[in-house]
């Protein structure tokens, strides 16, 4: 038996697990989530202080600094802060470095320096803060599935009553493509935003390439007989005291440099679970944050036992963050593939008479807008033609009440919308939305250099309708590479002959620069595969603006050995009897199983079934749900202390076997 990790590692990954769920740090304030049949606490998880309020963009609460991790915001320039926060490990010639900024509505760059003294010698690429978080995904499921797909073999199913919602049902299918990193799945629910395709079109969102870096998320969700999961798959096996099936936030992208789409990279949000939400059966709002910061994070690996399994590989989280591509999900981790979700099943039948399932209703994402039209973007409309408020063409939201042009009445001509820009720029795409009530059909967009001579880059017809909902009424036009200092969208003709009207303008390309939020910025970097074993290394955040530079606190990190990391996190009550305990492993490659232990003292006594955890290189967040009312935690009544801790065990029932432990912790049966 040896120790999991270094003090200091312990340090950082506890911090991060103490925010999520509560525990002696400061993290988002709880977020009071109002339903049919009364109030529910919705606290929200690691990082996610200061939740956007999904329309504007602008922030409540405050996020406060871990404890031990950093000192107080060094260095202010109009009050601009730059915050060094803890690191991760990355194998043992790397790790990746967190931060945080508040440029103060300022535009600025950011970047991280790091080197053996506090002198350092490297510096990461300088990068951009990104614009506001003011692009809008909305979907109610009013009229439909809206786009959306669920499960494995068992399909997400519209739901008209109630105003419309979404259910999705167990038993269904395994993904076993991401055992190695984080375990078996179910698909819960996906959606496409970007370029790729499959069996659904791609909602585009922000051109195709949009950018979740700190992206807002607030979705209605209930459990459908949650609480009653409680069959075997083999009715003469016992119904353990223990069970996992966290619903979390999953995002995928294309890592394969777009040449054939045939390598993706997933990580799964694990610094918020919405399975507390699930237990009381009544609808609940649910809000959380999705920042770039990898304590907050797994990388969801791939499982090697597959062919083809090449096909997934790791990514950094920034950039999946920042250019989600393919698709995200709300999805089950950790699911236990021998337990039906669910009571009353029939072995004879294989049915389950009174199943499990989850609802969603009214999910809102708030994303950064890149969009070089946008005005604070350096766009500025400088005409367009009579009708209601052309605002709205630059808002932000594709559709909706307010949120879209329509023209005056019995049009006769070409109607055209013109823009200048604060500096010259490169357009590279294009997408226009239409308006569900007068959609437009012809159109033709323009570019001036110079502000006398005008060429046509791009045209053709909208389409009057979206198949799948009006979030996929739009045309995008990619692969341009035109130089504009103005830009002319002209509407030439329409689906009816009252009124032609238009959604959302939506320009992309470089050269722009971005005001950004007055509020916080994460920043995450992986450091480059050059760095030695064993060895300390000093590295801080720098942010700058015109005003000058600000750099963030010195921190050191010392880059593993290669022996496991094994991080006894936090246990957090959550329903009638149930307690979440969780923790962090990285294997460095290692392969073995861990387990949770737990008992009235340190030799504990009871333990969860072991699981694979998979050879991957970067540490993951693993998870057990508890239940106290089980016949086996019998010896636990309500008040009891029960010690508790994470295990890892390489090699495990041979005579090479090593276990790993992390630190002994305790908690109060509920």
């Amino acid at each position: 038996m040896h120790a999991g990790c270094s003090d200091r590692t312990k340090a950082f990954v506890l911090a991060a697990l103490q925010a999520a769920c509560g525990g002696a740090t400061t993290a988002e304030p709880s977020a009071t989530t109002t339903g049919e049949a009364g109030t529910h606490d919705a606290t929200t998880m690691a990082g996610t202080s200061g939740l956007a309020d999904g329309t504007t963009g602008t922030t409540t609460g405050t996020e406060t600094s871990t404890s031990g991790e950093t000192g107080s915001d060094t260095g202010t320039v109009d009050g601009v802060l730059a915050q060094t926060l803890g690191a991760t490990s990355r194998g043992t010639a790397s790790f990746s470095v967190n931060g945080r900024v508040q440029p103060r509505g300022a535009p600025g760059t950011w970047w991280f320096e790091y080197g053996e003294t506090a002198a350092y010698d490297h510096s990461t690429p300088h990068r951009q803060l990104g614009p506001r978080l003011a692009a809008h995904y909305e979907e109610a499921w009013d009229d439909g599935l809206g786009g959306w797909r669920g499960g494995s073999g068992q399909d997400l199913v519209f739901h008209p009553e109630q105003g419309g919602f979404v259910r999705y049902s167990e038993p269904t299918g395994t993904d076993y493509n991401h055992t190695d990193g984080i375990g078996w799945l179910h698909l819960v629910q996906y959606f496409y935003p970007g370029y790729f395709e499959l069996d659904y079109p791609s909602a585009a969102l922000g051109g195709a390439a949009p950018d979740f870096t700190d992206a807002v998320v607030h979705v209605r969700v209930r459990g459908v007989n949650w609480a009653g999961r409680t069959t075997w798959v083999d009715p003469r096996q016992p119904v353990p005291f223990f069970r996992g099936d966290e619903l979390v936030w999953w995002s995928q992208v294309d890592a394969s440099a777009r040449e054939d789409g045939s390598q993706m990279s997933n990580w799964a949000h694990t610094g918020h679970f919405l399975t507390d939400a699930l237990y009381s059966g009544e609808w609940s709002r649910q809000s959380y944050r999705l920042r770039a910061d990898t304590r907050q994070w797994s990388y969801a690996g791939r499982d090697r036992t597959q062919r083809n399994d090449d096909r997934y590989v790791y990514h950094p989280l920034r950039e999946v963050l920042g250019d989600l591509d393919v698709d995200f999900f709300h999805l089950l981790l950790f699911v236990d593939s021998d337990f039906l979700l669910g009571s009353g099943y029939d072995p004879q039948t294989g049915v389950v008479s009174d199943p499990c399932a989850i609802d969603f209703d009214a999910l809102e994402i708030t994303y950064r807008n890149h969009s070089l039209v946008l005005p604070s973007n350096g766009g500025v409309m400088v005409g367009a033609p009579e009708g209601s408020d052309p605002a709205a063409l630059t808002d932000g939201y594709r559709h909706g009440a307010g949120h879209t042009w329509i023209s005056a009445a019995n049009p006769a001509q070409p109607l055209v919308f013109e823009f200048d820009f604060a500096v010259p720029i490169t357009v590279e795409r294009v997408q226009l939305h239409n308006d569900p009530e007068h959609p437009s059909r012809d159109v033709e967009i323009s570019v001036s250099a110079d502000g006398t001579n005008w060429a046509s880059i791009a045209s053709g017809e909208l389409p009057p309708v979206g198949e799948h909902g009006p979030n996929f009424a739009y045309r995008l036009w990619a692969g341009l590479a035109a130089q504009a200092t103005k830009l002319r969208v002209s509407v030439n003709s329409g689906y009816q002959d009252d009124a032609w009207g238009l959604g959302e303008i939506e320009v992309f390309g470089s050269g722009g620069v971005f005001e950004t939020d007055d509020d916080w910025y994460s920043v995450t970097e992986d450091l480059p595969d050059e760095l030695v074993s064993g060895v300390t290394y000093h590295y801080r955040l720098v942010v700058e603006t015109a005003d000058g530079v600000v750099p963030g606190d010195d921190l050191v990190y010392t880059v593993p050995t290669g022996e496991p990391e094994v991080t006894t996190g936090v246990a957090t009550p959550i329903g009638d009897r149930r307690v979440r305990v969780q923790g962090v492993i990285n294997t460095f490659g290692g392969e073995g199983d861990y387990r949770f232990q737990l008992g009235a003292d340190t030799t504990y006594g009871h333990e969860t079934k072991p699981w694979r955890t998979g050879p991957e290189i970067t540490p993951r967040t693993f998870s057990r749900i508890l239940d106290f009312d089980h016949p086996d935690l019998a010896a636990f009544p309500t008040g009891t202390t029960v010690h508790w801790r994470l295990a890892f065990c390489e090699a495990c029932g041979t005579a090479d076997e090593v276990e790993s432990v992390g630190e002994d912790a305790t908690f109060i049966a509920p």
